[in-house]
């Protein structure tokens, strides 16, 4: 178990990322789906602008901060077990995750930016791009979410059940992501149920990694020949 500050750090950066994210999701308002009319969707963005800018701006920032995250937890998985490729997954999955995520806060940005003069048929283009990438990036989770299922299962490095929440949140999201077959009903791309519900269920797993690797794995201090638990 890793005893420097990059742990603690890391679960913070986790912490940071659920707060991010959330805001980043429900600060605009509940956004309309895919097979909503074009004059509604064209003037939910432009109502919303201001709103939508700074969500994307917060979903860019959270995009780097799941990385960091996902390298300190990759980390005390391989000093647990040196021999597994599982922290590898970790990494390059988060890696994929957050540069998918800037990617689509890039997309839904522009999509706000310069929504007053522009056809409206391109903002739909758009619209349904963002839609399709935020259902996607479901997918790409699945590698992450297994990958520390899997190594808090093997390693022990915390309790089982995060492990097993790990991989529920794993199957949710790869569930989540068949919603680009949908362009209406309840399954749309881009909806509540297809990208919503994984989100949240992820944020709880990552809240409680983070939390068990701020409070429980705190650096210790070295005074001659003793450690002593930072505070």
């Amino acid at each position: 178990m890793t005893e420097r500050h990059e742990l603690r750090w890391g679960g913070f950066a986790g912490l940071a990322f659920v707060v991010l994210a959330l805001l980043g999701r429900f600060l605009p308002g509940n956004p309309p789906t895919v097979d909503d009319s074009q004059s509604t969707i064209t003037a939910w963005l432009s109502d919303n602008r201001s709103m939508i800018l700074t969500s994307a701006l917060m979903w860019a920032a959270a995009g780097g901060l799941v990385i960091w995250f996902a390298s300190a937890f990759a980390e005390a998985m391989r000093e647990r077990d040196e021999r597994s490729d599982v922290h590898l997954a970790l990494l390059a999955g988060s890696v994929l995750v957050g540069g998918a995520i800037f990617a689509n806060a890039a997309v839904t940005g522009a999509t706000a930016f310069a929504i007053d003069g522009r056809d409206a048929g391109l903002t739909m283009a758009m619209y349904e791009l963002s839609a399709v990438m935020t259902t996607m990036i479901g997918f790409a989770a699945v590698l992450p979410l297994a990958a520390a299922g899997i190594g808090v299962l093997r390693t022990h490095l915390m309790p089982n059940w995060l492990g097993y929440l790990g991989l529920l949140a794993a199957v949710v999201s790869f569930a989540g992501a068949f919603g680009v077959f949908a362009d209406s009903g309840t399954f749309v791309a881009g909806g509540l149920l297809m990208t919503t519900i994984p989100l949240l269920l992820s944020a709880v797993w990552i809240i409680g990694a983070s939390g068990y690797m701020v409070r429980e794995h705190l650096p210790e201090l070295t005074t001659g020949d003793s450690a002593v638990p930072q505070m």
